[in-house]
């Protein structure tokens, strides 16, 4: 079976995204038992690396793609630009997570981005091709949009789960990561200025979703393309007081759920220093065991990243 590909995004930045995509990553790997657990990959689409710099570490992405050539998502792109074909898996790091000391999580895999990516997106915009005749220009565009979902098509039965974290943008690499993925998911902190964009999002994917399939009906192009669904929104970094979230985030969590029903996740995933400490060291608050500061608090942080993760199985 193909994998289920899902886009991370919210315009708004500091809402946890990278943190929360790498999570869900390894969460769902880890909710089933070996040797059945499944087979995920991470994709970076942000120009600012931050889920590449937490797979990897900021020393050994630095060595890795810049010291050692290791082929990156902007790679991809400019193959496009050239004309030329590209193997996916060449670009992507396989088990780069650490799971604790000398171990990684062995079903986790990254594409990684580039700070070259911002440029990538200028150059698309300013990308056209002339057709002979309108429909065939209208595929020239369809094009610009696919690149990630043809990239994608080469290893998409290799995984079970595709996660892609999107830059908090509309631009053209974004609406790549659109095209390609089945779902998305809105991380969002509570407060208001994380929040007043939901339904900006919401709206532009039923615009994006409507606009991709008039284009491919339009030109006739071949693509097998599927609607964007919204599977809920997540909200991060939640304090808590008296074993639920604090009166002023609670006002803010059923705000949302009262404009957005039925979108909101139960679970959340609390404040702390678990994730933060576990990020200086290259982990995740699943290996709270090798996380002795924080231990604590990264262990409360793994079992709500658990609950998100079977809401989210539920929901797909």
């Amino acid at each position: 079976m193909p994998a289920e590909i899902i886009s991370m995004i919210n315009w708004k930045g500091g809402v946890g995204k990278s943190t929360l995509s790498l999570h869900l990553a390894v969460g769902l790997m880890r909710r089933k038992e070996s040797p059945n657990r499944p087979k995920v990959l991470l994709i970076d689409l942000d120009p600012q690396c931050n889920l590449s710099y937490l797979s990897l570490g900021v020393s050994k992405y630095v060595d890795s793609v810049y010291k050692n050539g290791q082929l990156t998502l902007k790679d991809i792109f400019d193959n496009y630009f050239d004309g030329k074909p590209f193997s996916t898996k060449d670009a992507i790091i396989e088990q780069p997570i650490t799971a604790s000391p000398g171990k990684v999580w062995k079903n986790v895999d990254i594409l990684p981005s580039h700070s070259d990516l911002v440029l990538v997106d200028m150059r698309l915009a300013r990308e056209r091709k002339s057709g002979t005749t309108h429909q065939e220009e209208t595929k020239f565009e369809l094009d610009k949009v696919s690149i990630i979902h043809e990239a994608i098509k080469q290893v998409e039965d290799d995984y079970d789960y595709i996660i892609l974290d999107c830059p908090p943008n509309i631009n053209l690499v974004t609406q790549n990561s659109f095209f390609a993925s089945q779902y998305y998911l809105i991380p969002a902190i509570p407060d208001f200025l994380s929040t007043v964009g939901i339904s900006m999002i919401k709206s532009e994917m039923v615009n994006l979703n409507k606009n991709f399939t008039g284009m491919i009906g339009y030109s006739g192009a071949d693509i097998d393309y599927s609607d964007a669904t919204l599977l809920g929104i997540i909200f991060n970094m939640v304090d808590e007081y008296g074993g639920g979230p604090k009166s002023t985030h609670e006002d803010t969590i059923e705000s949302v759920k009262n404009q957005h029903e039925n979108m909101v996740f139960d679970a959340y995933v609390t404040d702390g220093d678990g994730i933060a400490v576990a990020a200086d060291n290259n982990m995740t608050v699943y290996s709270f065991d090798s996380l002795p500061k924080s231990k604590s608090n990264a262990e409360k942080q793994s079992g709500c990243l658990d609950a998100v993760v079977d809401e989210l199985l539920t929901k797909i």
